[in-house]
């Protein structure tokens, strides 16, 4: 069974009585253990149809599945605390946070069941994406951009969720830390066998994926 499962997926935006559609009647799948990169060009609703993956939009036509239960039966707020992380172009970091804690306010408000000491945990987990203790204790903002977007990714991990979705993650970086962050997300779906979703305008990116959805006229088109 796929992870999430999207079936006859609609999305339209209202200009008075015209009503314009991004997305339409749309169908895809999505297994754990597979890094996938969606494609298109600006304007063709990939960051749309990744917000409605994520929850951070409401459904307007047809169904997303977690699991084989479709969203309408959860709580949103509860599907992005709980099952999806979030990894955004621009991090969305607490700026007045450190890292480490940025990674312990997503630790906190999940639902998930957490370790007895988060903080270890949390540093851990930083470790492993390659933020050292005495850089997790900084704050974010003296953190680089490559930095700040492995705190990202471990704030999306922290809840222990098996889908990660990523927007333009590789956007405000260097082709060095692009090829890093590459690994990461790679490394995440075939070791650690999470689902990762990643939006790009990158052929780098789209390069190493797994799969490769293009997004054209509403509707996808595979390439494996």
């Amino acid at each position: 069974m796929p992870i999430l499962a999207v079936r006859n997926l609609s999305y339209h935006y209202q200009d008075g009585d015209y009503r314009r559609y991004v997305l339409r009647d749309i169908n895809a799948e999505f297994e754990k253990g597979k890094f996938y990169a969606i494609l298109g060009p600006s304007g063709s609703g990939k960051t749309t149809f990744l917000s409605l993956l994520g929850a951070m939009e409401s459904i307007q036509e047809g169904i997303i599945e977690f699991e084989g239960t479709p969203y309408s039966n959860y709580d949103l707020n509860s599907i992005r605390r709980n099952l999806i992380g979030m990894v955004f172009q621009s991090y969305n970091l607490i700026d007045y946070m450190t890292a480490v804690e940025n990674v312990l306010v997503a630790m906190s408000i999940t639902q998930q069941k957490m370790p007895a000491d988060c903080r270890a945990v949390a540093y851990n987990l930083l470790d492993y994406l390659g933020i050292t203790k005495t850089k997790a204790d900084r704050l974010v903002t003296k953190l680089s951009g490559g930095e700040q977007q492995r705190v990202a990714i471990a704030r999306a991990l922290a809840t222990n969720v098996d889908v990660i979705l990523a927007d333009e993650p590789t956007g405000n970086v260097d082709e060095s830390t692009e090829e890093e962050i590459i690994q990461i997300f790679k490394m995440l779906a075939h070791q650690h066998n999470k689902c990762v979703i990643v939006v790009t305008h990158s052929a780098t990116v789209a390069n190493e994926a797994d799969v490769i959805l293009t997004l054209r006229r509403g509707g996808f088109v595979t390439d494996e």
